[in-house]
């Protein structure tokens, strides 16, 4: 991966980029978890604007999910993944492509979806702001790699 050949998929345009993980389950969702709270400096948890501890328990989450707003948000270098719990079939992160910045974020961003495929053993693709069949970058776990559609 060059960042000459990604970077205009991080360019502006009023979007965000999203990270799915499509087709997915409670099982899946307490894998990824557990990658966030690997390191507790990196991960941020709100219920209702609140600041407070992350929880274990995501099955709690999600019953509670249409009674209270929650978001988590994980650091990876200067980008912040945000999560807000949409439902347990979906894993969805975004992130806002002005701080992907260079090929040191990109590469960062790169092991990051990898890291994610391996403890899910699912793909997951990073797209354009709600396109999920656009894939901006894919991890496919049968090749245990991250392919660019733009770096072709």
């Amino acid at each position: 991966m060059e960042w000459s050949s990604i970077a205009r998929d991080f360019e502006p345009d009023g979007g965000l980029r999203d990270i799915y993980i499509l087709n997915a389950s409670l099982p899946v969702w307490e894998n990824v978890w557990a990658l966030l709270r690997a390191d507790p400096d990196l991960l941020e948890f709100w219920i209702d604007g609140d600041r407070t501890d992350p929880p274990s328990d995501l099955q709690k989450i999600f019953e509670c999910r249409p009674f209270h707003g929650f978001l988590a948000t994980y650091r990876l270098g200067t980008m912040g993944l945000n999560c807000h719990f949409f439902g347990a079939d979906e894993v969805e992160l975004d992130l806002d492509p002005q701080e992907v910045r260079s090929a040191a974020d990109g590469k960062l961003l790169e092991r990051f979806l990898t890291q994610m495929g391996r403890v899910t053993s699912q793909e997951v693709v990073l797209t354009p702001e709600n396109h999920r069949d656009s894939a901006i970058a894919r991890y496919d776990p049968a090749t245990d790699r991250v392919t660019w559609s733009s770096a072709r």
